[in-house]
């Protein structure tokens, strides 16, 4: 199977859906930089934003060569 343009836009919705999720995880993080926690805060942004983004690369990968499952197959 190919190219989906239908799974090609649930995995988009997926991957917001995963963004919105982190950025909520990164806000946690940026209180702890504010209470005094620096490093810890930044290693927790980082890491939420390496999340996000390896979400998305294999997300769209998934799409792109048809083994794309839908949003109750992934983590």
């Amino acid at each position: 199977m190919g190219f989906s343009p239908r799974d090609a836009l649930d995995a988009a919705r997926d991957v917001v859906a995963n963004a919105v999720e982190k950025a909520s995880d990164m806000v946690e993080f940026a209180g702890d930089i504010v209470r005094g926690d620096v490093a810890g805060g930044t290693q927790g942004i980082i890491q939420s934003s390496m999340d996000i983004a390896t979400y998305a690369a294999g997300t769209a990968k998934e799409v792109f060569t048809g083994q794309y499952a839908g949003a109750g197959d992934r983590e």
